[in-house]
Parts: C-alpha cells; structure tokens; sequence
C-alpha cells in the first residue's frame, strides 16, 4: 500500500495545542512579568506555615492569582510533608540509639 498520498501533520505537544493563547504556559521561556524572586526561609514546619500565610493574604487581596497560589501552596504543603518525615527519621534514629538497635 502506497502512503505518499496521505497527507499527515507532524503530532503537536500539548503545550502548544491546549494551552490557551493567555496562558503562562504556552511560552514558558518568558518569565511572568508580576513575579518577584523572593528566597523564603523554609527550613521548619513553622516557616512553611509562616509562607502559607502570607500566601493566603497575598492570593487574597488579588496580589497573587488564586492559581498560582494554589500551585505554590501544593508545593509548600509537599516540603512540609519532607520537613516531617525527616524530623521523624531523626528522632526514631536517636530512639533507636539510645536503645542499642
């Protein structure tokens, strides 16, 4: 069978076909231009809750978009989840020690 007569399209990504014109996704390599490059101390659970905060404040006085938000306060809600288990581990570890296991 002969396929030279089948005219095909190249497969398109996702990002350049479902992502709508607006979206910050369509052109990634542009940075969104109200995004400010804060470094946040996140070293306990209460800086990680201290973050939360004032991301709830900023996303609910319309600094932040409520999307955006909802993205930084999943990622803050999986380093607290990290900050945890290791102060567990640490803790277990020192059980563990002073018991000879």
């Amino acid at each position: 069978m002969n396929m030279s007569n089948t005219t095909s399209q190249p497969a398109a990504s996702c990002w350049s076909n479902c992502a709508p014109a607006n979206d910050s996704r369509a052109d990634a390599a542009e940075p969104a231009p109200n995004i400010r490059s804060v470094r946040a101390k996140l070293k306990s659970i209460g800086d990680v809750a201290h973050e939360l905060a004032k991301l709830y404040r900023e996303a609910r006085s319309g600094r932040l978009d409520v999307a955006d938000a909802s993205r930084l306060a999943n990622m803050l809600y999986i380093l607290s989840r990290i900050l945890e288990t290791s102060e567990l581990e640490k803790r277990i570890e020192a059980l563990e020690a002073r018991t000879g296991h």
